[in-house]
């Protein structure tokens, strides 16, 4: 894959019909249980602080949690099309609801240790996110575990530790300022929470899905790019 931007925009683009069922039937559904447990906690949690307080850390477990979840029907999406598999779009939901479990549980681990990095400290939580972060999709590509998967994907995660991580970081930023000047934006003209969520779920919905199947672009990539390089060394060594 030459240019991963542009391969994204054009499967984003051309294809958001099918993109669209992806997000009403896999991110809208993960989306209103993430606005229902947080709500929820925050409504139970005790503040000790008026700068913050423990639900806090449970929303952060919880957005991790989800997020990372969240991605497995468009990295398979963008495999399925890059590849040339046939009916990418219902692969990519199969794949969802039975080969996710796997992504699940390792989301829950990596979102309670990157946590833990961001209580003390903000970088150790997003090192050890960003090493981690290629491994569900090696899992995804091969049809297979993410525990079978973890040493090709730490290995891309290190050798590509400083681009993820900016990709990361320049994702969230993006998304948090473009919330932000719609939130004002909306205060504007009504002050009611429930269109308050309801615009943050539409943006969620419009922005997560571009850039997970970007960054499914570019470890595509990054992975073609490290078996070339494995052959010519193996071509050497013989």
């Amino acid at each position: 894959m030459e240019k991963p931007f542009k391969y994204t925009w054009e499967i984003y683009t051309g294809k958001f019909e099918k993109v669209l069922i992806l997000m009403v039937t896999t991110t809208l559904p993960l989306l209103m249980v993430h606005s229902f447990l947080t709500n929820y906690i925050y409504a139970i949690t005790p503040s000790y602080s008026a700068v913050y307080s423990f639900a806090d850390i449970y929303y952060g477990l919880i957005t991790l949690i989800l997020y990372l979840y969240a991605q497995t029907p468009y990295i398979r999406f963008i495999y399925s099309e890059y590849k040339g598999i046939d009916n990418s779009l219902r692969n990519s939901i199969y794949h969802f609801l039975v080969n996710g479990f796997t992504v699940f549980i390792f989301a829950c681990i990596v979102s309670v240790i990157t946590t833990i990095g961001f209580m003390f400290l903000v970088l150790p939580g997003l090192i050890s996110l960003a090493l981690v972060f290629p491994i569900p999709y090696i899992s995804i590509f091969d049809e297979k575990s993410v525990w079978k998967s973890f040493k090709e994907g730490f290995r891309i995660g290190k050798k590509k530790f400083f681009k993820i991580m900016l990709i990361v970081m320049l994702a969230g930023l993006v998304e948090f300022l473009f919330g932000i000047f719609v939130t004002y934006q909306l205060f504007n003209i009504t002050s009611s929470f429930a269109a308050q969520i309801i615009t943050q779920m539409t943006l969620n919905i419009i922005i997560y899905p571009f850039i997970i199947m970007l960054m499914t672009s570019f470890i595509l990539k990054w992975r073609e790019a490290l078996e070339i390089l494995e052959v010519k060394v193996d071509e050497k060594l013989n």
